[in-house]
């Protein structure tokens, strides 16, 4: 039995935890309840997890795939309510914001979140009323790109900045460039939005372009937790990614990316916070990676400034 125990004990050593009340028994320990998806992907988990350093404080979550959401529970416990990050705005998540919309009474902050409008997919995005009416009751709003207020039709001047991912890993590793000499490629592949022939084909082309290929799909498990995953990026000299959250981490270890984009929110991010370069078709790969564009440099330090500011200004106007 004791045994038995401890393998359980290490077999989950590592993986993320949070306390989300969708699940299980319910235990209060915040006033601030915070909506997320939770599916194990790590680009979910780390603007969660950046939001709670910037506040110092770890928040109740709801998992935004449980709806509807228990209102009565939740006015009753909570002073306030925060949506972000990540792509919740993708159509999958449309009868939360519907319910959100109808039914939360507490002030609102959407903060680090855009639509995800993937080529694969018929619905795109949240509807744009229902989106348009919860920015309007919000307290304060930020938007990863300007693929999502262009999208949504939203305020010209709303607050823009990347991703909060960014300041969890300049908090938690060591941030710097590595040498342009290097020849590590990790591929940081979206299993649903990648093909499985493109795969293969990713490799081939690395490895006959001299360079040592690694291999992610950003999914935690219990063998490849999350912080073991960023120590792949950390490790790495550049990211090949068909994954957003594979150019927003590339992007904040300094590492640049090249770019497959099966959905525009990755061309959106490429353009508006630069770092790498971004591409529609696989063909382009072997051009590129013979030449130095996608080794382009990035505002690095202003782009996580924005980020910390927003913080800041939640906290001055919201919890403070």
């Amino acid at each position: 039995m004791l045994l038995s125990r401890l393998k359980q004990s290490f077999a989950t050593f590592g993986l993320t935890k949070l306390n989300d009340i969708s699940k299980g028994k319910r235990v209060v320990k915040s006033s601030t309840l915070q909506f997320y998806s939770a599916n194990r992907n790590i680009g979910n988990y780390l603007p969660v997890l950046a939001i709670h350093q910037m506040l110092d404080e770890k928040l109740d979550l709801w998992n935004i795939h449980k709806t509807p959401v228990d209102w009565e529970f939740v006015h009753k416990n909570y002073k306030e309510v925060i949506v972000g990050g990540a792509g919740l705005l993708h159509a999958v998540f449309a009868k939360f914001w519907v319910d959100l919309d109808k039914n939360c009474k507490l002030p609102i902050t959407i903060w680090g979140i855009g639509v995800c409008l993937p080529d694969n997919d018929q619905l795109k995005g949240v509807q744009k009323e229902v989106v348009q009416s919860v920015f309007a009751k919000a307290k304060l709003v930020n938007v990863r790109d300007e693929l999502t207020r262009d999208f949504y039709q939203l305020d010209p001047n709303i607050s823009i900045t990347a991703c909060p991912t960014l300041v969890y890993i300049a908090n938690t590793f060591s941030v710097a460039v590595k040498s342009k000499d290097g020849k590590k490629i990790l591929h940081s592949s979206h299993i649903d939005l990648e093909p499985k022939s493109t795969t293969p084909q990713i490799k081939q082309i690395i490895e006959s372009a001299g360079y040592e290929y690694l291999f992610t799909e950003n999914i935690e498990t219990k063998k490849t937790p999350l912080k073991r995953i960023l120590k792949m990026y950390q490790g790495c000299d550049y990211v090949l990614t068909t994954r957003l959250h594979g150019a927003i981490i590339a992007y904040a270890f300094k590492r640049p990316y090249i770019a497959i984009s099966f959905d525009p929110k990755i061309t959106a991010f490429n353009k508006l916070y630069g770092g790498g370069v971004c591409i529609s078709d696989l063909n382009q790969l072997e051009q590129v990676l013979a030449g130095d564009q996608f080794k382009a440099e990035s505002d690095y330090q202003r782009e996580l400034n924005a980020v910390r500011n927003f913080g800041a200004l939640y906290q001055s106007q919201i919890s403070g």
